[in-house]
C-alpha cells in the first residue's frame, strides 16, 4: 500500500449521487491532486468495493434506503481489514443523538455534508495521514519484531528453550535450555510427539500452527505468540513461543523458541492490578471506576434499565486522623469499607475515590431500593469503630443521582451525584439525599 499522501483513495457511500459530484468537483479543482474518489450508492456494495480499492478515508452516509449508515458502520469494523479505517459519518444535519451512536461504533469523524470545501480537504487528510502513520509505525514493528526474533534464536539458544521437530511433529533436536524448561532429558523426548509439551487444549492449536506454516511456506518468519505450556511433573506453565523454519542435512525442521513468561506475568498482573484499585481497600479507584460508570451506561441503555450512583463522604474522618494517628484513618477506612462492602450486592460496585470519598452504583434498582441500600449503609457507618483499643464513632453523608432520569452520560453523573453530596453534608450529615436540580440550586 501507498503510504504516501498522493492520490489516496476515498470511499463514498451515499445513495445521493449529487453528494458523489460535489465531491469529485472539489478533488478535482484541489491543486495538490492528492485524492480520488470512489463512489457508489448502494450500501450493500460497499464492503465489496473497499476490499477492491483499500480507501485511507471512508464517507458514509448516515440515512440510506435498505441499510442505515450505523449498520454499515458496524459491518466495517467487524472486519479486521477495516477495524482502524477512519470512518467519517454524513448527515443533512446535526443530530446529537445518531453523533454519540456513530462514535460509540467507532466512527473518526461527523460531518453535516458537506462542510466548506478547505475544511473537508484538510479533514480528510487529517485522518489520511494518521490512517498511513500507524500503517507505517506497524510495518517497522513488525520487521522489527522478525529481526529481534532471527537474533535471538542465534545469540540466546543456551537460554532458551530450543525445540525442533519434523513437518509430522516428532521432536529431533532438544537443547539444554528446553532440558530446564521442561524438565526432560534429550533421551526421553527424542522422538516424541512435541505436542507432549503443552496441555491438552492447545494441542489442536499448536497442531494447525504448524499446517499454516507448511501450508503458506512463509516458515522464516513466524510470530511471537503466549501459550500454556507443560512441564514433565504435570505442572503448567505460561510461556512465550515462536515457530520458525529450520534446515539441517538437507531435511526442514520447525523450530519452536520458547521461554517461561511467569514471573512476566505476575508483574503485568500486579501493575494492572495498581492501576485499577485502591491498594488500601482493594476497592477500585478513580480510574477504575469511572470506566466502570461508562460501561453501566451502556449496559443500562442496551438492557433499558435504571441505576444509581452514590457519593458517600465520612463525617468526622479528619477528627480520627488528628486524634488517633494516621493508622487509625487507615484501618478506618478499610473497616469502612468491610461494611459498605456488605451493604451492596454482588452486582453492585463499590469503589473508593480518594481520601474518606467513596462511591456505589447500584444496577438496576429503583429509587425505594436505593433509599434501602443507603439507610443500611448510614446505620452500618454509625457503628462505632474499634481502632487498636480506641473507639471511633463517625457517619456518613451520602449524594445519589439516578440513571437515567437524572443524566445520561458519566459527567453529569458524577456532577449531581458530588452536588447531592454537599446538600446532605449541608443538611445536617448522617443522611442521605437524592439529586433533585431544584433544591439542590
Amino acid at each position: 500500500m501507498n503510504f504516501t499522501l498522493e492520490r489516496v483513495p476515498v470511499l463514498l457511500v451515499d445513495d445521493q449521487e449529487i453528494t458523489g459530484y460535489i465531491l469529485n468537483k472539489i478533488f478535482s479543482e484541489n491543486s495538490r491532486n492528492d485524492f480520488i474518489l470512489y463512489a457508489i450508492s448502494t450500501p450493500f456494495d460497499a464492503l465489496q468495493k473497499a476490499q477492491e480499492v483499500s480507501p485511507a478515508v471512508v464517507l458514509l452516509d448516515l440515512v440510506m434506503p435498505g441499510m442505515d449508515g450505523l449498520t454499515l458502520l458496524e459491518q466495517f469494523r467487524q472486519l479486521p481489514d477495516f477495524a482502524e479505517t477512519p470512518i467519517i459519518m454524513l448527515s443533512s444535519q446535526e443530530e446529537s443523538f445518531f453523533k454519540a451512536k456513530a462514535f460509540e461504533l467507532g466512527a473518526n469523524d461527523y460531518l453535516v455534508k458537506l462542510p466548506e470545501k478547505i475544511e473537508l480537504l484538510a479533514r480528510l487528510r487529517y485522518h489520511a495521514r494518521a490512517y498511513y502513520n500507524l500503517l507505517k509505525n506497524r510495518e517497522s514493528h513488525r520487521i522489527l519484531k522478525e529481526k529481534e526474533l532471527q537474533f535471538r534464536i542465534v545469540t540466546q539458544s543456551i537460554l532458551e528453550a530450543i525445540v525442533a521437530s519434523d513437518l509430522d511433529g516428532t521432536v529431533r533436536f532438544w537443547n539444554q535450555g528446553a532440558e530446564t524448561l521442561f524438565g526432560y532429558g534429550r533421551e526421553e523426548i527424542i522422538g516424541k510427539q512435541v505436542d507432549c509439551l503443552f496441555p491438552q487444549s492447545f494441542h489442536t492449536e499448536f497442531k494447525e500452527s504448524f499446517k499454516e506454516l507448511i501450508a503458506t511456506g512463509n516458515l522464516q518468519k513466524g510470530d511471537v505468540r503466549e501459550w500454556q505450556g507443560l512441564r514433565k511433573d504435570g505442572l503448567e506453565f505460561p510461556m512465550e513461543i515462536s515457530i520458525n523454519s529450520w534446515t539441517e542435512e538437507g531435511r526442514t525442521l520447525i523450530a519452536s523458541v520458547m521461554r517461561d513468561i511467569t514471573e512476566r506475568k505476575h508483574e503485568e498482573n500486579r501493575i494492572r492490578y495498581q492501576a485499577n484499585y485502591d491498594l488500601l481497600t482493594n476497592l477500585p479507584n478513580r480510574n477504575f471506576f469511572v470506566q466502570h460508570l461508562d460501561e453501566s451506561i451502556s449496559l443500562a441503555y442496551r438492557q433499558s434499565v435504571s441505576f444509581s450512583l452514590l457519593f458517600i463522604d465520612l463525617d468526622r474522618f479528619k477528627w480520627v486522623n488528628d486524634t488517633l494517628g494516621h493508622d487509625a484513618g487507615d484501618l478506618l477506612l478499610q473497616e469502612v469499607a468491610k461494611r459498605m462492602k456488605h451493604c451492596i450486592r454482588t452486582t453492585d460496585t463499590l469503589g473508593r475515590l480518594g481520601g474518606d470519598e467513596f462511591t456505589a452504583i447500584l444496577y438496576d434498582i429503583s429509587p425505594n431500593g436505593t433509599r434501602i441500600v443507603a439507610r443500611k449503609i448510614l446505620d452500618e457507618l454509625a457503628r462505632p469503630f474499634w481502632l487498636k483499643g480506641s473507639q471511633a464513632q463517625i457517619s456518613g453523608s451520602i449524594g445519589i443521582t439516578m440513571y437515567p432520569s437524572d443524566g445520561e452520560n458519566k459527567e453529569i453523573l458524577l456532577k449531581n451525584a458530588d452536588m447531592a453530596m454537599y446538600v446532605s453534608k449541608n443538611a445536617g450529615k448522617n443522611r442521605y439525599w437524592f439529586y433533585n436540580p431544584n433544591e439542590n440550586q
